[in-house]
């Protein structure tokens, strides 16, 4: 395949990032519930008066989609003790906050695209490389939303959203930041600064911002700089010098800038008009089960991800239910209008009734890793406080309680087996519903007998 030859000799772009002033010091995120009321005697008084009613919707929105690259789940807001994340920990005190949300796969080739699109990668049309080329036949929620009459804007600073290897399709305005490469060894720039600007000129040009005849504008921008390598940014607190410790200078240094676009993007006019969706193509791994980085494997360091929603309107809400990135493209198009009579029908829910006080009602999540020439097949799924992953074709399992044990240390399969049987019959339904679509071109696919790891 010409794209990957080409792609697999890039060279290495060094850029330089000029440094602001340092980001505003952490503040730990604060929640008071409040005081019930109480009689003269000291009882407490149920009101009488109903709740006030949530408003409902108020559809078409503007919406920003940001996206940070490696973003764990256990940031200040879960309980990490350190403050690496001050703006976003104050966000999530205005926004809907999903602690136990989940990216669609372990690495940025096949979680992005299949976000975009509504469905797992494993029934996408996809070459069998694992720096993935998506054909034009998968349809893009973007794709849709052009077709509405919405405005398509993408800024990406990724080698990975050139547009050769199909992930940016149905976008009216794509930018990259100039010497983008696609760099297989790793990450070695620095963009969000860059990034935050690009953003802001794009939605300077008041042709990509009309808002005439109910016409929105929808915003992807992919904030990189917590991937590997780790560097340390002056501008952020000197957390140390092991892995963990310059990955959270990285965190706090995006922060900073993820902070500036969204407040810029609030004071404008159609800030009002603005729904903001925040989450991360995957997680990391810092030797949880022996997994550094990412991809691979779908451990939770690896694909449980923060994920915030935030709409006018729409009050604060903490939701603990699992959340999926499958349901992040019907969410997208009901916040723009497009869901209603959607065809074809796309495969998640959308979280916006949720986020106006519908009920959040349980079910089951699924984490999807096709094969491909350098690695062997996983799927998890994931169900209350359990979760099931399933090896290569389906030669072995494994059963973990992650809300007792979230780095799956200890494989209850042998201990629990009625939650074992249960679980792989759910595995067997929901995957029964997940086609295995077969690669088209590229690269012949490994491991696909048995249970050896690529």
């Amino acid at each position: 395949m010409k794209v990957r030859s080409l792609a697999l000799g890039l060279a290495l772009s060094a850029l330089a990032c000029t440094r602001n002033a340092p980001p505003p010091p952490a503040e730990q995120a604060a929640s008071a519930a409040p005081s019930p009321a109480a009689s003269s005697a000291g009882q407490l008084v149920t009101a009488s008066a109903a709740p006030p009613a949530v408003p409902a919707p108020k559809r078409p929105y503007n919406v920003v989609f940001l996206m940070v690259d490696s973003l764990r789940a256990d940031m200040p807001w879960a309980g990490y003790p350190r403050p690496i994340a001050p703006w976003l920990t104050k966000f999530a005190e205005r926004s809907t906050l999903y602690p136990r949300a989940y990216s669609l796969s372990s690495y940025t080739a096949k979680s992005v695209a299949p976000t975009l699109v509504g469905k797992y990668p494993s029934e996408m049309p996809r070459d069998g490389y694992f720096f993935t080329q998506w054909p034009n036949s998968n349809l893009f929620v973007t794709e849709r939303l052009q077709k509405a009459g919405h405005r398509t804007l993408s800024g990406q600073g990724h080698g990975y959203f050139m547009a050769s290897l199909g992930a940016v399709q149905g976008f009216d305005v794509h930018k990259l930041l100039p010497g983008t490469v696609l760099d297989t060894t790793g990450v070695h720039d620095v963009t969000s600064e860059r990034l935050t600007e690009q953003a802001k000129q794009l939605l300077s040009n008041p042709e990509n911002v009309s808002q005439d005849d109910g016409k929105r504008f929808f915003l992807y921008v992919h904030f990189l700089d917590p991937h590997h390598e780790y560097y340390k940014h002056p501008s952020s607190p000197d957390f140390g010098n092991a892995r963990r410790d310059l990955y959270d200078n990285e965190v706090h240094f995006t922060d900073y800038w993820v902070g500036q676009l969204i407040d810029w993007v609030q004071a404008q006019p159609f800030g009002r008009d603005t729904a903001f969706i925040i989450t991360a193509d995957h997680g990391e791994g810092f030797g949880e089960r022996g997994q550094y980085r990412h991809s691979y494997e779908l451990w939770e360091a690896l694909v449980r991800v923060p994920l915030f929603i935030h709409v006018p309107g729409a009050p604060p809400r903490r939701i603990e239910q699992p959340r999926s990135g499958i349901d992040l493209a019907p969410t997208i198009a009901d916040l723009m209008g497009i869901l209603e009579g959607a065809e074809p029908p796309l495969r998640g829910r959308s979280l916006l009734p949720e986020v106006f006080g519908a009920p959040a009602e349980p079910r089951p999540v699924v984490v999807d890793l096709p094969r491909c020439d350098l690695m062997d097949r996983r799927r998890g799924v994931i169900d209350g406080p359990w979760k099931l992953l399933a090896f290569g074709d389906d030669y072995k399992f494994m059963l973990f309680n992650v809300e007792q044990d979230p780095k799956e240390e200890q494989d209850l399969a042998a201990k629990e087996p009625e939650q074992l049987e249960r679980m792989k019959k759910l595995y067997q339904e929901l995957s029964a519903t997940i086609p295995n679509e077969p690669v088209v071109g590229g690269a012949p696919l490994k491991g696909a007998r048995g249970g050896q790891r690529w």
